[in-house]
Formats: structure tokens, C-alpha cells, sequence
């Protein structure tokens, strides 16, 4: 039969087990909205971060389109404008016979509709300040101009040479282009703005992406989205994506707009609408809760089990491995090589990424010469210039003593071009690491720094580090001081 004191000790482990297990449960629970919050934050992310990359190409490509397009109808209105046959006409010159002008405007005529097949041209003509015109000047036109086209065009125009203009009279399906011959004279052409079709890729490629031409007051000159309408100005919240410039990405929680200029401060604008795709990750988050709730409920199940042992002992361990090396501040060995082999895995098609080995030549000659604190001194200094020349995403850890690795991202949609960076990249690095030194004038640090390139020189991680190791190990041999990239072949690209 139990004393009291037994009792008293009961009742003390009983309420220590529950509260072990309401805390146990108040902490999983608040993991698990922590991790759907994460889930739904990560995913999110993600997918804006790919589908922004998508929506700015797809802009960029739009944008070029629209410039030769454009440059397209300039050059043919060049043919004109530099001919001196057509700086010569003058329909207001009474010293020829009606004969002579007829036979003149016939022949300008001819050639102009000759030059108008070089474009699906609706209009392409000369009209002169005495409103006479020779050319192909439609009805259309006349009626929207009100048979003043050289005064309002010469209006619009200004000082300036050349021109592009469209909602005369709130037409905005007609797009013109002007260019001035003489003081009396104007080359007028337009095209109606289905023309772009051919310009634009069709929204049926990517039904949540939507690309539009818009002018300077913000209303649509075309869309392939088949929903807006010519000549209406952008709904309020593109209005305000507009009011960050023109050049850049920017989002809000469910659309992401590109937006680049053109000719006559038109701007090419691309549109993705995101809400499906973020109530898919909703879901998936809403998957992963659940299951971390199952899995919440086991846990809870075996702390029950754990907290009725009264052998400390068989408390559940567990271990991981340091992220942060204590020295030097840079990601450990480990975790930069699975940083590294993550982004690998989860980078997008087209990327280029350099893998940079920098390494520490005379770290002997430092510990033999200064002792075993200069060389983790040598190490930092080595490190706060990885540091200070990484970008933001790129991946800087130590693997050994005095071995240094670096994953810089350099993608560009231009492939020579981010080789080319690439190259410019370890060259700067290396010019900066040949002026690294200990304190009190105590000699330089001297390091070799080798490159190889993903995935040009390989896909694969332990083919990369390899032949990084290599061209390191090409640097360090060299009489020059110089970098080394492999690309198949060792490349220099600096010189001491």
C-alpha cells in the first residue's frame, strides 16, 4: 500500500506528463501553420520568380518585335523622303502645264504604290501644305483628318522629323507614321492595327499571358488577349504598374506586368495572371498540412510514450551538420555542396553558372613562417572578398583549409553574352585577389583561381568540381598569376 508521499510523487509525474503533452501539442500546431505558411510562402515565390523571368522574356521578344516592325515602315519612308524626285514635286507651282502635273503625279504615284507592297499599307502618299496629295490616301483617312491631313499631321508633328501617332479622332485602330520631305511636303502611311497579330505571339501559347501596345496616355493600340478593347485606357491597377517606369518587372499578389518602351514613348506591356496559379499552391500547401498533421499526431503519439519512461536516457537525439563556418563566416563544406547540388537541380533551362575554386598557394609558408592564427587570418581575408564580389543567390563556402568555393549565377538569355560575363567575372575576381595581403605589410596571400561553367562545361556536380579543381590547379602552376576557365580547354582569361 502506497504512503503519501508515494501518492504526492504520482500525482507530480502525472501532471508533469500532461503538461509535456499539452505543450507538445501547442507546438505542433504551431509548426504546422508555420509550415503551411512557409509551403504557400516558398511556392509562391517560386512560381513568381519563374513566370516573372517568363512574362519579362516574352515582353523583351514583344518589344524587339514592335522596334523592327517599326523600323521596318521608317526605313521604306526613307526610300521616300531621301528621293529628290519627291522633294522636288510641288503641287503648287502654276508654271506647268495641266498636262505636265497629271504626267508628274501619275509617275510619283505609281512608284509609291510600287513601294507600298513592301507592307500591308493602308495608306502610303504625299500630302502637300496645300492639302494635294499623290500616293494612296484613303477615305478613311480624309474623313478622320477632315481633309486637313497636312495641317494636323504637321501639328502633331512639330520639329520633330518623323513621327508615329495613332486616335486621331479616337481611332485607334488605325496606326500612322509622318515624316517630313520638305516644309511643304509630308510622307503619310498607316496600317491598321491587326497588323500586329503578326508581331505578337498569340495568347492561345499561354493562356495566362497577355501582351499589349500601349501610347503615351496608357490606352490599348493592340492586345491579344481578345478581351480588351482598342482605344480603352488600362484598368486602374496596370495604370499604376505603369507609374514604375518603363524597363522593369513588377507584381502584386496575383499579376506580374513587364513593361519596356518603344518609339514615341509607346510601351509594349506584358501581363500573367497568377491566381490560378497560386490557388494550386494553396492546395498543395493544404496537402502538406495535412500530412504534417498526421505526422504531428505520431510524434505526439511516441512523446506520450517517451514521457511515460522515466529513464532520461532514452530521450529521442538528433544531430545535424554546422551550417556556418566559424573562421571565415562562409557556408561549410556540406551545406555548400548541397546548396550547390540544389540549385543545380532547380535551375531553369538556359542558365549559366560559374563554379570558382579559389585556393591558397603559401598557406604553408604563412603557418611556417607567422603561425596557425595567420592562417585562419589569411582564410578571413580571402573570405570578405568572396563576399564583397558575390551577387545576391550566389552560393560562397569553404571546402578545406585554404580551398574556397564559389557558385556565381551570371544567367542571361543571351548565351555568348553571360560566357562573356563569366570571363569578366574571374578576371575581376582574380585582379582583386593578387592585392590581398596580411596586416602590418606582413606579405601578400597569394591564391590561384580556376573556373568551370554550368552546365557548358558539365551538368553534373562532381564532373564540375573537378574540372574547377583542374583549372585551379592550371592557375597555380602558371608563371603569370592568371585565371583559368575549362571549357573543354583551359582558357586564360587574366594576365598579371
Amino acid at each position: 500500500m502506497k504512503n503519501s508521499a508515494d501518492f504526492e510523487l504520482y500525482d507530480k509525474i502525472k501532471k508533469y506528463r500532461r503538461s509535456i503533452l499539452k505543450t507538445s501539442v501547442l507546438v505542433l500546431f504551431v509548426a504546422c501553420l508555420l509550415v503551411y505558411a512557409c509551403a504557400c510562402y516558398y511556392s509562391g515565390v517560386n512560381a513568381f520568380q519563374k513566370e516573372a523571368q517568363l512574362c519579362s522574356a516574352i515582353n523583351a521578344e514583344a518589344d524587339q518585335n514592335v522596334a523592327a516592325f517599326m523600323k521596318k515602315m521608317e526605313d521604306t519612308a526613307k526610300l521616300i523622303m531621301g528621293n529628290e524626285d519627291y522633294a522636288k514635286y510641288d503641287p503648287t507651282d502654276t508654271s506647268k502645264s495641266e498636262f505636265a502635273v497629271l504626267n508628274e503625279e501619275n509617275v510619283l504615284t505609281e512608284r509609291l504604290i510600287e513601294l507600298s507592297t513592301l507592307g500591308n499599307y493602308t495608306d502610303f502618299g504625299i500630302v502637300s501644305s496645300n492639302e494635294h496629295n499623290v500616293g494612296k490616301i484613303t477615305d478613311g483617312t480624309k474623313d478622320i483628318f477632315d481633309d486637313e491631313i497636312y495641317k494636323r499631321v504637321s501639328d502633331l508633328m512639330g520639329d520633330s522629323k518623323i513621327k508615329w501617332f495613332t486616335g486621331q479622332d479616337d481611332n485607334y485602330r488605325r496606326v500612322y507614321f509622318a515624316g517630313r520631305i520638305n516644309d511643304d511636303l509630308i510622307f503619310i502611311s498607316s496600317v491598321f492595327s491587326t497588323e500586329f497579330d503578326l508581331v505578337f505571339l498569340p495568347s492561345d501559347n499561354y493562356s495566362e499571358i497577355n501582351t499589349m501596345l500601349c501610347d503615351d496616355e496608357g490606352r490599348i493600340i493592340y492586345a491579344n488577349d481578345g478581351k480588351s478593347v482598342v482605344g480603352e485606357k488600362l484598368d486602374e491597377k496596370l495604370s499604376k504598374f505603369l507609374d514604375g517606369g518603363t524597363g522593369v518587372t513588377v507584381s502584386d499578389m496575383t499579376t506580374i506586368c513587364a513593361i519596356d518602351d518603344c518609339s514615341d514613348d509607346w510601351v509594349v506591356i506584358t501581363t500573367v495572371d497568377m491566381s490560378d496559379t497560386l490557388r494550386h499552391y494553396v492546395r498543395t500547401g493544404l496537402k502538406c498540412l495535412g500530412i504534417f498533421i498526421c505526422c504531428a499526431v505520431i510524434f505526439i503519439m511516441i512523446s506520450a510514450a517517451a514521457a511515460a519512461d522515466n529513464d532520461p536516457q532514452n530521450g529521442p537525439k538528433f544531430g545535424k551538420y554546422p551550417k556556418v563556418d566559424e573562421n571565415t563566416g562562409l557556408f561549410t563544406a556540406e551545406y555548400t555542396e548541397n546548396s550547390i547540388m540544389d540549385k543545380m537541380e532547380t535551375c531553369i533551362s538556359g542558365s549559366t553558372i560559374a563554379f570558382i575554386i579559389v585556393k591558397i598557394t603559401n598557406l604553408e609558408l604563412i603557418r611556417l613562417n607567422y603561425g596557425e592564427e595567420t592562417v585562419d587570418e589569411a582564410e578571413r581575408k580571402v573570405a570578405e572578398i568572396l563576399v564583397e564580389n558575390r551577387n545576391e543567390g550566389d552560393i560562397c563556402g569553404i571546402f578545406r583549409e585554404g580551398e574556397f568555393a564559389l557558385f556565381a549565377d551570371h544567367t542571361n538569355f543571351d548565351l555568348v553574352k553571360a560566357y562573356g560575363n563569366v570571363r569578366a567575372y574571374v578576371k575581376e575576381l582574380n585582379d582583386k585577389l593578387k592585392e590581398c595581403c596580411l596586416d602590418d605589410d606582413r606579405g601578400y596571400i597569394k591564391c590561384a583561381v580556376g573556373a568551370s561553367v554550368y552546365p557548358e562545361t558539365s551538368d553534373d556536380y562532381d564532373e564540375l568540381y573537378e574540372m574547377a579543381e583542374k583549372a585551379c590547379e592550371e592557375a597555380e602552376h602558371s608563371e603569370d598569376a592568371r585565371a583559368v576557365i575549362y571549357d573543354k580547354k583551359e582558357e586564360e582569361v587574366s594576365r598579371s
